[in-house]
């Protein structure tokens, strides 16, 4: 191991996080057996103009780069210069991506083991303030010239890299990192490996938090661990900002994916997270409303945008409203055509449907049809009734319970099976209450529209006095 090369390298880019962003600078020093043996360094034209608070930074403007050779001049000698070696640099993977990038735009492949000195630092020196290379070099006394310049950041990280080849002669902590296999390797630079492996495998809401604990990115998993790990491995400007202000992970296990989905929406409105999407404001849904027509048939109709006088369900896609009309039309017998399924039709003759009942072709009396329709609307009226939905709990012991007041979410709770809970009404004792939102009407109605063996207990008067056997729950 003392044989292998490092070559500590350090860019100066245009500034546009990792796609799109193009090298304006680069230094490459090689190290060997603690010596430097080889160093290379150039500006890069990068064909692009350089933003101002770049320039700023680094000093390095247009006019600089205009003579300078751009990066398929330097490529063979870049090449050359890191080849056999350990690319080493701090936040490697900033560095190590946008060189190889710049091979990629040329056709050209790159790769090399990493190191990464942010990394290395933490395992050797514990306890900083800060692992930025310049507050790094602040703490350690290590001169620091020439900042945000490719050579004297890079001058820099060789000295602090010999300083952690000080406090590693048996290149133990070394082999760690350069042998990592897991996601351990992609993880953010602030980052502990031990809390990614301590990560569960469950469902549940997982946060990113900054250095102060505030959530900055919300998400929801079947398994979080897993899905972290993707995050680790994605490659965009903003998946490497939000890795850069990554300091800690935190979880909320939920047992289920639609609390999961309920939770992630309720905690994005609460935190507004920066680095989630803003919530785009739903679409006004497709209202299922019925009429009597001319020959006197009560008749379902979809609206989007208007106000119907009788108002029996909402759907957030026409294609929900669409499978949903079709289940009513074979589960109850009634008609395509006055379904909202068909037009401009005298007979239904739908793709699907085949039982319909007959009353397009005068088979059934139009009283025994409103009869079925009306069944159907009593179907449809359960859907806003007030509910518990059971859903799995947070083990196999556990069940959850998503209150639905009126059709409208209301909160959460779970119940374990030594939980005294034998009337309807004595689930608020365990209920963590919520507020709904249109985000959370749209996960609700699609949940009930789409969920086969559905699992739930009314909390319809008629029933707040029944009992409720334990194998509702735990059987």
């Amino acid at each position: 191991m003392k044989d292998v090369k490092f070559a500590i390298t350090d860019i100066e880019t245009t500034g546009n996080g990792i796609k799109g962003n193009r090298i304006t600078e680069i230094c490459v020093i090689v190290v060997q057996n603690g010596k430097v043996i080889d160093e290379y360094s150039s500006l890069v034209n990068p064909s692009q103009a350089i933003p101002l608070y770049i320039e700023s930074l680094t000093g390095i403007n247009d006019e600089m780069l205009c003579n300078a050779p751009q990066f398929s001049e330097i490529a063979d000698e870049v090449d050359r210069i890191t080849q056999d070696c350990v690319f080493v640099a701090h936040n490697v993977n900033f560095d190590y991506n946008i060189v190889r990038a710049e091979f990629a735009s040329l056709d050209r492949d790159f790769k090399r083991k990493r190191l990464c000195t942010v990394r290395l630092t933490k395992k050797l020196i514990p306890g900083l303030f800060s692992y930025s290379l310049g507050n790094i070099c602040t703490s350690i006394n290590i001169p620091h010239l020439d900042r945000h310049r490719a050579k004297g950041d890079c001058d820099a990280t060789v000295t602090l890299f010999h300083r952690c080849l000080s406090l590693d002669p048996e290149f133990e902590v070394i082999n760690q990192l350069l042998n990592q296999k897991t996601a351990a390797s992609y993880l953010p630079p602030n980052f502990k490996s031990s809390d990614f492996e301590k990560l569960p495998t469950s469902t549940g809401v997982y946060f990113f938090k900054d250095k102060d604990g505030r959530p900055i990115y919300i998400g929801k998993a079947k398994n979080i661990k897993s899905r972290i790990k993707s995050h680790f491995q994605e490659r965009s400007n903003r998946k490497y900002k939000l890795m850069q202000e990554t300091y800690s992970i935190d979880y909320e296990l939920t047992g289920n994916e639609l609390l999961a989905l309920l939770r992630e929406s309720e905690l994005i409105l609460k935190y507004f997270p920066k680095f989630n999407k803003a919530q785009k404001k739903v679409s006004r849904p497709y209202t299922l409303t019925s009429y009597h027509n001319q020959k006197g048939i009560e008749q379902f109709a979809l609206h989007k945008n208007k106000i119907a006088p009788v108002s029996w369900m909402k759907f957030y896609t026409r294609e929900e409203a669409i499978k949903f009309m079709e289940f009513l039309c074979e589960e109850f017998e009634l008609c395509p055509k006055y379904c909202g399924l068909q037009a401009g039709v005298k007979v239904c003759n739908h793709y699907k449907i085949k039982n319909c009942s007959g009353v397009c072709q005068h088979e059934i009396s139009i009283d025994e049809y409103n009869a079925r329709v009306a069944k159907a609307v009593d179907y449809i009226a359960k859907y806003d009734d007030s509910c518990l939905v059971l859903e799995n709990g947070r083990t196999k012991e556990e069940k959850s319970f998503i209150y639905l007041n009126k059709g409208k979410y209301a909160g959460y709770g779970y119940i374990g099976p030594s939980d005294d809970f034998n009337h309807p009404e004595e689930f608020k004792n365990f209920l963590t209450p919520s507020k709904t939102s249109s985000y959370a009407d749209r996960i609700v109605s699609r949940y009930l529209n789409t969920k086969k063996n559905l699992s739930k207990i009314a909390l319809n008067k008629e029933n707040e006095e029944e009992s409720i056997e334990n194998e509702i729950w735990f059987g």
